[in-house]
């Protein structure tokens, strides 16, 4: 009884295992590219110049009423 039991168990004991590592690793390759994925978008929204950056200063009121005529 015991050996018919571990012929069973022993192979979903080996599944549950590698299924585990293989899990583990794509959470871990999936955080990786959503930080690498969310840095690249940020280094591209404040330096690219195509791109309209949140700006630091309020800009003076002339200047508002120049470009929104």
């Amino acid at each position: 009884m015991i050996a018919r039991l571990a012929i069973l168990l022993i192979p979903l004991i080996v599944t549950a295992v590698v299924s585990a590592d293989v899990l583990g690793f794509a959470a871990t390759l999936l955080t990786i590219c959503a930080i690498v994925g969310f840095a690249i978008a940020a280094s591209g929204w404040t330096v690219s110049s195509k791109t309209t950056s949140i700006p630091a200063v309020r800009p003076s009121s002339s200047d508002w009423k120049s470009h929104h005529e």
